[in-house]
């Protein structure tokens, strides 16, 4: 047998106090009285029974004595774990990732049920047997260091959280070891975590201890929830959404799509067992510049795991593009422009622009204009030239050229079909070298010659870029064609350059670097609010390592964003328990323990209690004294 506390020895010294109150004789008050006739009788009947009166004195100090030897070993916390000596130290590993949120039967959760059951190891504790505490998520973490305080301990554990991350074992039994390695005496590691969860561990970590918490669960899950523009509908966006049937029986449920707190659709949903099912919302409308473009898709589902019923995507608001044409009057141009939804233009007459206007656009469109001085070394800002462009080869214009070659891989020619396409007339152009800053491309050809010249070059942190058009629209049928919007929204788009880069679409427990110039409002928002209370005390300005799924607001020197952060596992999301591996929550068996789980000390306490309340009952029966 261990004592986890000898110092409580030292109240042995209290003994002789109790032997020497009961050695005390009592002085007893002389009172006169009428007559001793009424007393005779009673000092009678006690000589008589003085032998009795003895045993019984000697009765109440045993119990006595009896009741401080249990209250003493009850405070040396005494084990009968001959195994763990002196320096002895165990690490509990609580697992606090996602599928620890889990409900159980009881009412409370798999973590909650781990902490009762961890709670067990911490009465263990003493100077030469101290515990520490991990947390298991995307990274582990230190929850308690080695101690032997019994509070700061229970402290540490109840102030575990439970997190949306994921991860494996590894990292958290690797800390471990590497904690054990630094101190002296035997080492252990205990690990609380979801039934199933150590398979793919347990080979590895033979000597880890593991204690299965809760049982198994059917459960639906949003595994997959991703946003894009449509490339013919600039303001609109198609959504993707998997959800999978995590159970053994078929589930029948709703699907629920809202954008900024108002429901857009609602989709019943029927999913075999084990099945997995792909939703797809070709047209969501995407947010304006007033809107925050939270899109929250929901499951109805009432199972074991709520988290993963809730993902969170973001919808960029909608960038215009704002595009200068200068012209002496086209038609064509002038209503493409003002049909396309993701074009806010100004019109211009050729001899009212200046050069310096190209830095005020996002794109510039001269037609059949080209301006004094139009260097392109000296420029700044993005043109489409059409006609009349800086790679004119002089001489005599082409004479029905033919469209012989086209790069489909270039981005203003996605999906444009310039097959049939009649040219009647086209100025002849000349490739420029393919040296200095520029670099330039021919994604149009006819037999011999470019019909088409795309440019761009890097200038410090910016892009420039520029189109030359040979054809003069009047020439050709190309703006009868469905290839002229499609054409000219590509060559302005890219143009324009890629919209400024949204925010980006984290993982649970994943790093998020942070540049000088950003920063996170680490306060995760689930639930749609007409304002938002923003502490500016809780931001993030070097690394971002959300634990939690929800929308964070990121700032940015192009703006504010709104972030999205979802689990996303379907490791986590699978609660069913290997058939080989028991699912019911247990007790952890510990040689300190009693097969309850309660420490021996307790039972100690226990006792104590229950021969302090017979002495209590005995003395007023007046058996003792």
């Amino acid at each position: 047998m261990t004592f986890l506390a000898p110092w409580a020895v030292w109240f042995l010294a209290g003994v002789p106090l109790i032997v020497l109150l009961y050695l005390l004789k009592l002085k007893r008050r002389p009172l006169p009285v009428s007559t001793l006739m009424f007393w005779q009788r009673v000092l009678e009947e006690n000589r008589r029974r003085a032998l009795f009166q003895k045993l019984r004195n000697l009765l109440s100090l045993l119990l006595h004595l009896l009741i401080f030897a249990l209250i003493l070993a009850a405070l040396a916390k005494p084990v009968l774990d001959r195994a763990m000596r002196e320096g002895a130290s165990t690490v509990l590993i609580v697992d606090t990732r996602a599928r620890m949120q889990a409900g159980e039967a009881g009412g409370g959760t798999r973590l909650e049920l781990a902490k009762k059951l961890a709670a067990n190891y911490l009465s263990q504790a003493a100077a030469g047997r101290q515990v520490a505490i991990l947390s298991a998520q995307a990274a582990p973490t230190v929850a308690a260091p080695f101690t032997s305080d019994e509070k700061i301990l229970r402290e540490a554990l109840n102030a575990l959280a439970p997190t949306d991350t994921t991860g494996d074992l590894h990292a958290s039994i690797d800390l471990a070891e590497q904690l054990l390695a630094a101190r002296q005496g035997a080492g252990r590691i205990v690990v609380l975590t979801a039934p199933g969860a150590e398979s793919s561990v347990r080979d590895r970590r033979p000597n880890v201890e593991w204690v299965p918490v809760g049982t198994g669960h059917d459960n639906l899950a949003i595994t997959r929830f991703a946003t894009r523009p449509l490339l013919n509908s600039p303001q609109t966006s198609e959504v993707l959404l998997e959800v999978v049937n995590f159970g053994a029986e078929p589930a029948t449920l709703n699907l629920e799509l809202s954008l900024d707190g108002r429901l857009l659709d609602v989709k019943p949903l029927t999913l075999a067992a084990g099945a997995r099912e792909v939703q797809v919302f070709p047209t969501v409308p995407r947010t304006t510049s007033g809107g925050r473009g939270w899109l929250t898709a929901r499951l109805d589902a009432a199972d074991a795991l709520l988290s993963d019923n809730v993902a969170y995507a973001v919808l960029p608001p909608q960038q215009f593009k704002r595009v200068l044409l200068v012209t002496k009057g086209n038609w064509f141009l002038e209503k493409l422009l003002e049909a396309d939804q993701g074009v806010k233009f100004e019109l211009l007459t050729p001899d009212a622009f200046q050069l310096a206007f190209g830095e005020k656009f996002d794109a510039v469109i001269l037609d059949d204009f080209l301006p004094r001085g139009f260097d392109l070394a000296q420029i700044a800002g993005n043109f489409l030239c059409i006609k009349q462009t800086p790679f004119a080869a002089g001489g005599a214009p082409l004479e029905q050229p033919l469209i012989a070659e086209t790069d489909a891989g270039h981005p203003a020619l996605r999906l444009v079909n310039l097959q049939n396409v009649t040219v009647v007339r086209a100025s002849a152009l000349v490739e420029p070298p393919r040296d200095g800053d520029w670099r330039f491309e021919t994604p149009i050809r006819s037999i011999a010659h470019p019909l088409m010249i795309t440019g761009e070059r890097r200038a410090g942190k910016t892009q420039q870029r520029i189109a030359a058009l040979a054809l003069d629209l009047t020439d050709s049928d190309l703006p009868l064609r469905v290839a002229f919007p499609l054409l000219m929204s590509n060559t302005l788009q890219w143009l324009a350059g890629e919209p400024p880069p949204g925010a980006p679409v984290l993982a649970a427990g994943a790093t998020l670097p942070l540049t000088g110039d950003q920063s996170v409002w680490i306060e995760p928002q689930t639930k749609w609010t007409n304002s938002l209370n923003i502490d500016p005390t809780r931001f993030a300005h070097v690394l971002f390592q959300p634990s939690r799924n929800g929308y964070y607001l990121l700032n940015q020197r192009e703006g504010t964003r709104w972030l999205a952060v979802n689990t996303f596992s379907e490791a986590e999301s699978d609660l069913r328990a290997p058939r080989d591996i028991a699912t019911a929550a247990r007790l952890p068996i510990l040689p300190a323990l009693s097969l309850s789980g309660w420490p021996l000390w307790h039972y100690l306490a226990l006792a104590a209690l229950l021969l302090f309340t017979l002495e209590w009952w005995l003395f007023h029966r007046r058996r003792t004294e």
